[in-house]
């Protein structure tokens, strides 16, 4: 089972941190390329911008994963960083309510979604666009969990089992 459990995080190190990488070092080396060949020699590449943009929502939204697993989201506290813990935990827990429902509600949509464009290819390399918005499916089932991961340890606070409770001696 150990075994198991850290290949899943090498898988999920893979898709939140190497893959948002490499596609932002794709993406901005070939914006760099489509400068110079279209304003220094005078020969713009077609491909380039197809790159650029899959390079850039692949950085985004698996990008996106890794600011959730990692806290690193704006998040917007003046008012329950005025409450005490147990209240503070509840406002949290109402929100992060919200929206797992609101990611648990786009899993199925999400699937069909990509499904449904896999008849629709990129105009240059010809690549079907579910494999372009394939990614989406895993920001939904990540988020997901990293937003339920939140919801249980602001419950633990509210039934007092947490240390920020201030309920445990």
């Amino acid at each position: 089972m150990n075994k198991i459990k850290r290949s899943l995080y090498i898988l999920r190190d893979f898709f939140e941190i190497y893959v948002p990488v490499i596609s932002f070092l794709v993406m901005f080396l070939t914006f760099i390329i489509q400068i110079v060949a279209r304003y220094i020699f005078k020969f713009p590449l077609t491909w380039a911008y197809e790159v650029t943009v899959i390079g850039f929502s692949w950085s985004v939204i698996f990008g996106a994963c890794y600011a959730m697993r990692s806290r690193a989201h704006v998040k917007f506290t003046l008012i329950y960083d005025m409450l005490n813990p147990k209240m503070a935990a509840l406002t949290r827990l109402l929100g992060n309510v919200i929206i797992a429902i609101a990611f648990f509600a786009l899993i199925v949509p999400s699937f069909d979604y990509v499904n449904f464009m896999s008849f629709q290819s990129t105009s240059v390399f010809k690549v079907k666009l579910s494999y372009i918005f394939a990614p989406f499916i895993y920001f939904v089932l990540s988020m997901l969990g990293y937003t339920l991961t939140e919801i249980a340890e602001d419950f633990l606070i509210l039934i007092g089992k947490s240390k920020e409770s201030g309920d445990l001696r």
